[in-house]
């Protein structure tokens, strides 16, 4: 066959998703000729079949993205319960076969082009949600992958050798490698950001924030309204917080810098920027949002926003604790609190995680280095201290929780905020608990946490994590 036959032949190439009546010979086709076989294809899924004039060439199938792949995880960003809300919106490329009497040069690359062009919108329809990021393993001991490096997927590492059975994971050693597709722009930005959009749209001119209908932008917006506004009021044309709701919105998003909350600005239509207390029919541009952001006081325009998502989280719980329950006697009345602090963190789990800030450094400048307080379950960041570069992490703690109120909380650091004196500083003037993690470099306190025979001091079942 030459080569002008064979993009002859291409031209003519279908992705489409199996009919009803077709589910049985794809399974038994993918049964006979995939070397893993096929039992199920787990979670939400779909089966596609690639044709040339209607003959069978080549069948995809896809689920669920897998439950933990940490070379997955370090390439979105996420941590903690975060992944587990979000992984709905990642698949799992887990079957791909070109049929075996079928040769064609640029097959497979092209039926995964076609392919990925309309997998998110196929299962919007099916399962009522787009998805963000395609997922696949490649087992290098059988394959080099070829066809996704020519799709243009990004290999981002291995798996650890283990397979999930039922709750529990076994090693079999058989490592694979790790691909990873974006499905839109800011795939990672999106599904690693506070507030995900409904669908990618939200990010373009098309249509508009939809899942932004019940986001509290009013109560935002008052928020906002007290700050000094830096600019005269002469040529003053958006209220100085119209743009920093629109700029904290766009950040909860998933957009980072200046260019994306800009761009994500331009897509509000002008019933949204009313919502933001805008009268204009134009929303503020790029450069009028970054030229007002570097003149206010960032560190309290950071601890009140912190705060806010804050409240906005406490307002969240307790209506979910108190839903079902009008007309009960004896319920607590909720105090307002001083600008300076926080309250209600009892029982929450606060993680401490320090992160140099993306782009921040140049060939004479260290890059800026944050110590954040994050809520485990929503991931929440409500307070945050810059590190200087001439110190580091360990003398920032304290001042992190200083105008805070973590009373029956629970902080979990790393192994380099394991020390005694942070310890009794959240114990005795903080009155909260903690969880820290200790490492081989710690050996005596390794060893004595070693040497407790904890089934027979504790009533209940504990499990003690170190490494």
């Amino acid at each position: 066959m030459n080569e002008k036959s064979s993009l002859s032949k291409l031209a003519n190439l279908v992705v489409r998703p199996v009919y009803r009546a077709e589910v049985s010979r794809w399974n038994t086709l993918v049964q006979q000729h995939h070397y893993l076989g096929l039992k199920w294809l787990g979670g939400e899924s779909l089966r596609y079949i690639a044709h040339i004039n209607g003959e069978w060439v080549a069948l995809l199938g896809w689920s669920s993205a897998s439950k933990n792949c940490g070379a997955r995880e370090n390439y979105i960003g996420w941590q903690g319960e975060k992944k587990y809300r979000r992984l709905r919106f990642v698949a799992n490329n887990s079957r791909f076969l070109i049929l075996p009497w079928v040769s064609q040069k640029n097959l497979a690359s092209k039926v995964l082009s076609l392919n990925l062009k309309r997998l998110s919108s196929d299962f919007e329809k099916v399962y009522g949600h787009p998805l963000y990021l395609a997922e696949t393993f490649v087992d290098e001991s059988r394959f080099k992958g070829s066809c996704y490096k020519a799709s243009n997927w990004k290999h981002v590492g291995y798996t650890e050798g283990y397979r999930r059975s039922n709750r529990n994971y076994y090693r079999h050693g058989q490592v694979k490698a790790v691909y990873v597709y974006d499905l839109c722009k800011r795939a990672r930005e999106i599904l690693a950001g506070d507030l995900i959009p409904y669908d990618v749209s939200l990010l373009t001119n098309k249509r508009r924030m939809d899942s932004m209908i019940k986001f509290p932008i009013e109560s935002l917006y008052c928020r906002i309204q007290d700050f000094t506004d830096p600019r005269r009021k002469a040529g003053t044309r958006h209220p100085l917080a119209t743009i920093l709701s629109i700029a904290v919105c766009a950040v909860l998003c998933g957009c980072k810098g200046y260019r994306g909350i800009g761009h994500w600005s331009e897509s509000l239509s002008r019933e949204e920027l009313v919502r933001f207390g805008s009268k204009r029919n134009s929303p503020p541009s790029e450069p009028t949002i970054r030229r007002l952001i570097q003149r206010i006081d960032a560190d309290k325009f950071d601890k009140e926003i912190g705060q806010w998502l804050l409240e906005q989280k406490l307002l969240e719980s307790s209506a979910e604790g108190t839903e079902g329950t009008e007309g009960t006697e004896g319920t607590e009345s909720t105090e307002s609190t001083e600008s300076t602090g926080f309250t209600g963190l009892k029982g929450q789990g606060i993680a401490i995680d320090g992160k140099t800030v993306r782009g921040s450094h140049n060939g004479s400048q260290k890059g800026i280095h944050l110590l954040s307080a994050v809520i485990h379950k929503e991931g929440i960041v409500f307070t945050q201290e810059q590190v200087d570069e001439k110190t580091n992490e360990i003398k920032h703690v304290k001042p992190l929780f200083e105008n805070v109120d973590i009373e029956g909380a629970v902080v979990t650091a790393d192994a380099l905020h394991t020390q005694k004196d942070f310890a009794n500083y959240l114990v005795e003037e903080k009155k909260a608990d903690y969880l820290f993690t200790v490492k081989d470099n710690q050996a005596t306190l390794l060893n004595d946490i070693k040497s407790l025979d904890i089934k027979k001091k504790l009533k209940f079942r504990t499990r003690l994590l170190y490494n």
